[in-house]
């Protein structure tokens, strides 16, 4: 008697888990057409389509575009007090010509922040407000160049507090939602199979043959792919050991 086969699900990765139970779903919304099928049919499609959503979700964290909008800010105030200093280095006045050339020598040193990808920028830029307000507070006044620094150190905290805001919520979707959405989907997967394999052999396999060889197809496939995977993961670490 045809029986779909046994498959460890939490050998799956996250989208590929989801893959393979939508795929499920969409053989037994096209194969399972008898009307005492819909409610077992229906039931277990719609918990993939929970666990669908919680992955979209989390590709649409509420923070981004405040983040980036306020990683433009803080590239515009690095930008603007850059020129500034530049500016100031070529002072008719000689002493704030030094002053303003031991600055704009500081934005030098740190590079072109504004193309550099967040880790790096912001690690850059928090180390330049450091020395930047290491400058003799005198100097810096004489400079006039504390506005452009306070600017610049607003700015930044803004990105920041952003950027943790979204990290916050990017976990609350990948540790909670996510994988509780998983664990559901699992379970109804696992019901859903036996309920179909114990239906086949009540009722044979005219009915229900052709969708079990079908998802065994996918399941070999996905079976495969894992093996594969795991084996080439086996051999790096006996690399790595020697």
């Amino acid at each position: 008697m045809k029986q779909i086969k046994n498959l460890d699900l939490s050998r799956l990765r996250t989208e590929e888990c989801f893959g393979f139970l939508q795929q499920v779903a969409s053989l037994a919304k096209d194969m399972l057409t008898v009307e005492t099928d819909k409610a077992m049919v229906d039931a277990y499609t719609a918990t993939v389509n929970t666990y669908d959503t919680a992955l979209k979700q989390s590709t649409k964290n509420s923070k981004t575009a405040d983040m980036n909008a306020a990683d433009a800010a803080a590239d515009t105030a690095w930008r603007v007090a850059r020129a500034y200093a530049k500016a100031m280095s070529s002072h008719p006045d000689t002493a704030v010509a030094a002053i303003g050339k031991t600055i704009y020598d500081l934005f030098v040193k740190f590079g072109d922040l504004a193309s550099l990808g967040f880790h790096e920028e912001y690690g850059r830029y928090y180390n330049l407000l450091q020395e930047l307000a290491n400058v003799d507070e005198t100097d810096r006044e004489t400079a006039a160049f504390d506005p452009w620094l306070n600017n610049m150190d607003d700015c930044y905290l803004r990105f920041i507090e952003l950027r943790d805001a979204k990290v916050t919520e990017d976990t609350t979707y990948q540790t909670g939602l996510i994988k509780e959405s998983r664990t559901a989907a699992e379970e109804a997967y696992k019901a859903f199979v036996q309920r179909v394999n114990a239906l086949c052999i009540v009722m044979g396999e005219e009915q229900y043959g052709g969708f079990i060889d079908q998802v065994n197809v996918v399941i070999d496939s996905l079976s495969a792919t894992i093996a594969a995977r795991e084996t080439k993961a086996a051999k790096k670490r006996v690399k790595d050991e020697e």
